[in-house]
This record gives structure tokens, C-alpha cells and sequence, in this order.
């Protein structure tokens, strides 16, 4: 455990657990490292050394006003990574995370990284565009923003109703709605405009290393023709898994497949 400055004033936490093939996760919006509890617990036992990372905004990381965009994400991560000196890296991104790492991977020249895993990835374009009309509504994205300004409890809990193909324990809900609720509402807010802004289409044909793609093939927050396929045909060297059980949170309905999948891929 460790916290990271990256910049004056702010300090990304960092868990580190086990020993082995370095893995590090960047968890999704609008949640935390500790999202990635059930692939923690398991990974380790396999020589997989995990690398969990609280973006700034989110979990135990400082809470600055500003600022919450893809590049500010990757440079974070970037220094993270320098002051960790870990090679070898097999990079994950969840969700937003995705996104982030998909930016790290071309903005940063894949320093430190040996090998990409995006799971349910937000990447690398979500929002309608003149060129993507099949994309969805921007104004969705708006419209959270707007929400963690009104009733973040709400929509911290409609988006974890949101991400199960099967109902999850009130118990499982209340522990995601809760990793939500430590975030900065202000990094709720830029982030998921982040999001709705975010093209990151440019940034495939600089992946050059193995890439997985795990996805949930339910998933309605990152629909998988649209993220997964796109992402299947835009990095050269990919590997995609579907998952036929799970909507957006394939970390916990296929824990067990996904831990597999990264134990298989990482080692």
C-alpha cells in the first residue's frame, strides 16, 4: 500500500498484493480499486502480482477540483508507473478504465507495458458522431453529470442496478453504491462528460502488443458491438473473449472466468 504523488498537492493510492507478473488494474466509473476485490484474492495464488490504482477523484486518491480527462488520467498513471519501476506490466482498464488505458497506450508509448487487458471497456468511442452515428445518445452522459450535481445517491445507484445480467445481492449493490459515494462529485461529473467526449479511435493503431478483450456480451453500459468488436478490429494483435453471462460487471458475475482469463494471459 502506497500513495503516489503526481502532482503538487496530489496523491493517487496504490495497492500492491502479491508477488510475480505484475498486473495492474484502472477501475471503472464511478468506483475504485477496490472493485477488483474478487480477482485480488484469487491472482496472487497464481504468481500474478496485483496493482491496484485509485484514479484521481475516486477511492483513497486526493480530491483536486480539477482536472478529470483521459489525458490527466494516462500522465497520472504514467508517473505511478515510473515511481513503481515495474516492467513487464500487464496493463487492465475496466470501463472508463479502458479508456484510460487505451490513451496510456498511445500517449505514452506503452512504457512499462508488456501486455493490454481491457475488460467491459469504455473504448474507444461511445457517443454519436458524425462518423460514428451508430454510437449513443451524448446527451445520456449529460444528463449523469447533471445527476451528481441533483441526486448522486441515485444515480450511483441506478448505474449499479444497471450493470448486472442477474440481480445482485442488496448486499453486492449497497458495496458498489457505497465504492461510489467516496468519489469527488465533481470527478463524477467531468469524468462521465469525459466520457461522452472521448475518441479514441486514433489511439488503436499505436497498440502493438497482445492485447485481451473480455466482455460481457449483455453489457448495456458499453454495448459490446460498439466497444468490444470495434476494439477486436481496430488493435492488431487482440484476443477476444465474450462473456455470455454478463452484462457490464463481468468482475463479479464470471469472476471465476475472468480470474482464468487473466491467470492464462498474464503468465
Amino acid at each position: 500500500m502506497a500513495r503516489i504523488e503526481v502532482e503538487d498537492g496530489v496523491e493517487l493510492f496504490v495497492q500492491d498484493w502479491g508477488s510475480g507478473t505484475p498486473l495492474v488494474f484502472v477501475h471503472g466509473w464511478p468506483l475504485s480499486h477496490r472493485m477488483f476485490e474478487y480477482q485480488y484474492i484469487r491472482l496472487p495464488r497464481n504468481d500474478v502480482r496485483c496493482i491496484g490504482i485509485d484514479l484521481r477523484g475516486y477511492g483513497q486518491s486526493s480530491k483536486p477540483w480539477s482536472e478529470y480527462d483521459f489525458d490527466t488520467f494516462a500522465d497520472d498513471l504514467r508517473t505511478v508507473l515510473d515511481e513503481l519501476d515495474v516492467e513487464g506490466v500487464t496493463l487492465a482498464g475496466f470501463s472508463m478504465g479502458g479508456g484510460v488505458v487505451t490513451r496510456y497506450m498511445s500517449r505514452h508509448d506503452e512504457e512499462h507495458v508488456e501486455k493490454l487487458a481491457l475488460l467491459g471497456a469504455a473504448s474507444p468511442v461511445l457517443a454519436k458522431k458524425p462518423d460514428f452515428p451508430e454510437g449513443v445518445e451524448k446527451a445520456g452522459f449529460m444528463d449523469l453529470a447533471e445527476g451528481c450535481y441533483e441526486d448522486r445517491a441515485k444515480v450511483s445507484s441506478d448505474f449499479a442496478d444497471s450493470m448486472f445480467h442477474s440481480a445482485p445481492s442488496p448486499e453486492l449493490k449497497d458495496w458498489l453504491q457505497n465504492m461510489s459515494m467516496e468519489s469527488s462529485p465533481q470527478a463524477m461529473a467531468d469524468s462521465i462528460e469525459a466520457v461522452g467526449e472521448m475518441d479514441l479511435r486514433s489511439d488503436l493503431a499505436d497498440i502493438s502488443v497482445p492485447t485481451l478483450i473480455c466482455h460481457g456480451v449483455h453489457d448495456q453500459a458499453c454495448p459490446f458491438e460498439l466497444t468490444a468488436e470495434k476494439l477486436h478490429d481496430g488493435i492488431e494483435n487482440t484476443e477476444l473473449v465474450r462473456f455470455e453471462e454478463s452484462s457490464h460487471a463481468l468482475f463479479y458475475e464470471e469472476k471465476e472466468k475472468l480470474n482464468q482469463e487473466l491467470i492464462e494471459f498474464s503468465t
